[in-house]
């Protein structure tokens, strides 16, 4: 890649970072508002358009009461109400439909000018497959959440989050690469260590925030950071005295 080539790759990557990052956070504030349930569909093209006037909204609220959450955890819900729930599932997934096409025309544009070898195409192909994977994850969530038992596995919601930060984390590589920064970190070895260290705590970490989210486990304790009143859990300390 020539010089001017590398700066627009460069940008098209961060620009991935950001808007993934964006929706990292409005899928926690769908988790939270117990949002992920309320769109029982999935169409690719005219699941982007919202429903227009009240008829519309009407239909899509019939259409939510035929399924577990409604009828064992919001029954009696408002129209307003689902209004405020279906927002946040239809913003969280008209994101990723945005992400979808900032990552493909622009991919499409590059490959016909030539721009990347045979080492870049694979490494493209990798973060359009991670993308389809997480797109596909989503969905695998939401559809068993409408079937029984309107619950998500925090497993699965953990997958999903984590399928995130791991699309976040080859675009910030390939981001560097081009400006050779990579290297000069690695080159580093008393470094090293500790970014290994950091990183696997930092792994941890965000796996069990999402089955604390998963699990409405937060809703244990609201003080930090200690747990009512103890700096380990009294469950816990119980336990290990019994």
């Amino acid at each position: 890649m020539t010089l001017s080539q590398k700066n627009y790759v460069y940008y098209w990557l961060w620009s991935g970072v950001v808007l993934i990052s964006l929706m990292i956070i409005v899928g926690g504030i769908t988790r939270l508002t117990d949002s992920g349930l309320s769109m029982s569909d999935w169409n690719l093209i005219m699941g982007s358009i919202p429903p227009m006037n009240e008829t519309d909204w009407q239909q899509t609220f019939e259409r939510y009461k035929k399924f577990p959450q409604y009828q064992q955890l919001n029954a009696g819900m408002e129209l307003e109400e689902f209004k405020t729930i279906f927002f946040w599932e239809y913003l969280h997934r008209l994101l990723g439909r945005v992400v979808g096409i900032v990552f493909i025309i622009p991919f499409g544009f590059f490959w016909t000018k030539g721009y990347f070898d045979s080492k870049w195409l694979k490494r493209v192909f990798i973060l359009l497959g991670l993308g389809a994977l997480q797109g596909a994850m989503g969905w695998i969530m939401v559809k068993s959440g409408l079937v029984d038992v309107p619950y998500v596995s925090h497993y699965r919601l953990a997958i999903h989050f984590m399928l995130a930060f791991i699309l976040i984390g080859f675009c910030l590589w390939y981001a560097l690469d081009l400006r050779n920064r990579t290297i000069k970190i690695l080159q580093r070895s008393s470094l090293n260590r500790w970014l290994y260290v950091i990183g696997f705590l930092f792994i941890i970490q965000l796996i069990y925030g999402a089955f604390t989210a998963g699990l409405d486990a937060g809703y244990l304790y609201n003080t930090f950071p200690k747990m009512g009143g103890q700096w380990l859990p009294p469950p816990l300390l119980h336990s290990i005295h019994s």
